[in-house]
């Protein structure tokens, strides 16, 4: 098991994973967001290639509308 924090939230993982996994397995929108692994903007065509191991930290931002 590896432990990846997203924002603040430490999650479990069974091995390391790629970082459009842990999204879709957290169940996050991946419209309007933005992400950065380790204080390191991820573009969204890497997602699928970066691979997170244990005790790598992932911040996500949402964008928001507002006047």
């Amino acid at each position: 098991m590896i432990t990846i924090k997203v924002n603040t939230k430490e999650h479990q993982f069974l091995a390391s994973i790629s970082l459009q996994e842990i999204l879709e397995q957290l169940q996050i929108s991946t419209n309007g967001i933005a992400v950065a692994v380790n204080q390191n903007i991820i573009t969204k065509s890497d997602w699928l290639t970066t691979t997170l191991n244990q005790n790598d930290a992932v911040l996500i931002i949402k964008a928001t509308q507002g006047g």
